[in-house]
């Protein structure tokens, strides 16, 4: 992860996101959700140490995602090396995702993730659900 990053960073990218395995709405296929990835924060301290060692930590923007859900998680981050972080799942459940892990397939029951508009009907999430999380 560590030497992609110095790659894209030396490539003139300005923004890198990591993603841990834990995270994410279910839109991967099966083999991946299961059997792939690692903790967000061994791919967010390589990338950092990595960033830094070969001294271009300060024309990027890292940022996490992938499971955070606390505060601790936004300090564990900063810790390591983040400047930017990403709450997608929380978001999700607060609109009334009970993760079924079927974004992809089109058939969320609760309308979350769904284009079938009889399933959309089904949908009670507000704004103000994500703005209270």
């Amino acid at each position: 992860v560590g030497v992609v990053a110095a790659g894209v960073t030396k490539c003139k990218a300005d923004h890198i996101t990591i993603s841990g395995f834990d995270g994410g709405t279910g839109a991967s296929p099966l083999t991946s959700i299961k059997n792939a990835g690692t903790p967000w924060e061994l791919g967010l301290s390589e990338t950092h140490q990595t960033l830094v060692l070969n001294k271009l930590r300060d024309r990027i923007s890292l940022q996490v995602d992938g499971g955070l859900k606390t505060g601790r998680d936004v300090i564990i981050g900063a810790l390591l090396g983040a400047d930017e972080f990403g709450f997608a799942t929380a978001a999700l459940v607060s609109v009334g995702c009970i993760m079924m892990r079927k974004c992809h397939l089109n058939i969320c029951p609760v309308g979350v993730a769904t284009q079938d508009e009889e399933l959309r009907k089904k949908f009670k999430g507000t704004p103000e659900n994500v703005i209270n999380y």
